[in-house]
């Protein structure tokens, strides 16, 4: 796969990458006041492109850049733009995800001609919603999550990423909102591993998806997105989309096998650039 390729689905990826940016603005809106008032966020938009930024954080995730030319409004002046506004947050680092848009090869030139320095990315897959879902071996049952399992949710999500603490009131808001659709894999009485879908339109979502640690192997994940990908079906969408960290020396490559097995199909990379203060 080329890095930067536009696929011939050009117009589908355009919706997707679209359908993305709203995703972040919305779990950006559903941050509780009193957190608020701790971690100073902020968000604005310069172009096309979606920018969130904590002050309290120096996440790459927190502070990133989505979107850009993703509806070929970039402009050259606009990185400048960009980076001003970091810095004058007093910002030292931050990363621009950029998506396989109509100006990706021109707008990596401009990030690399400033400074900005790649590192790894993202692969985006694509799966036919009309493609029957296979069935999945695994030892646990798996069942769409309401707002009473939030924390359950919420407590997979903090063992297996590391969600700090001071950001729990945030994630609670986020997995009890109406919207995406959260799953719980259950072994007996326990849960196990989660996972989320989203449905707008034609277009399905899966993401959030984590297993503890020792019920990793087992088709725990492979459960979970069946269940989503029937979910998907039932609410007639044509496409799921999906994104995993690009394939890398040490990393695991265990969700993106997974989304493969079941008839994902990878489409193109989404390449990380980051900006460092000197």
């Amino acid at each position: 796969m080329n890095p930067l390729k536009l696929a011939p689905r050009s117009s589908l990826l355009r919706r997707i990458e679209a359908m993305g940016v709203r995703s972040v603005e919305r779990h950006w809106k559903l941050l509780p006041p009193d957190e608020a008032r701790r971690l100073r966020p902020r968000v604005t938009r310069i172009g096309d492109a979606f920018l969130t930024l904590l002050e309290t954080s120096d996440s790459l995730r927190m502070n990133r850049v989505k979107g850009l030319g993703h509806r070929g409004r970039a402009r050259e002046a606009m990185v400048d733009e960009i980076v001003a506004w970091y810095r004058a947050a007093g910002v030292r680092r931050f990363s621009v995800l950029l998506g396989p848009g109509p100006q990706a090869l021109r707008i990596a030139g401009w990030l690399q001609k400033r400074g900005f320095r790649r590192q790894g990315g993202l692969t985006l897959l694509l799966r036919d919603g009309r493609r029957p879902v296979p069935s999945v071996a695994s030892p646990v049952r798996v069942v769409r999550a309401g707002p009473a399992q939030a924390p359950a949710v919420v407590g997979i999500h903090e063992r297996c990423f590391g969600v700090p603490g001071s950001r729990r009131g945030w994630t609670l808001a986020a997995a009890a909102a109406p919207g995406p659709e959260h799953y719980l894999a259950w072994a007996a009485t326990r849960p196990v591993g989660v996972g989320a879908v989203w449905v707008a339109g034609a277009l399905a979502w899966l993401g959030g998806a984590a297993t503890l640690t020792r019920w990793r192997r087992r088709g725990v994940h492979g459960a979970l997105i069946a269940a989503r990908l029937r979910r998907a079906a039932r609410r007639g969408c044509r496409w799921a989309w999906a994104e995993t960290l690009a394939p890398g020396p040490g990393r695991p490559d265990g969700s993106r096998r997974n989304l493969m097995r079941l008839g994902f199909e990878p489409v193109c990379l989404k390449p990380t650039f980051v900006w460092q203060e000197r």
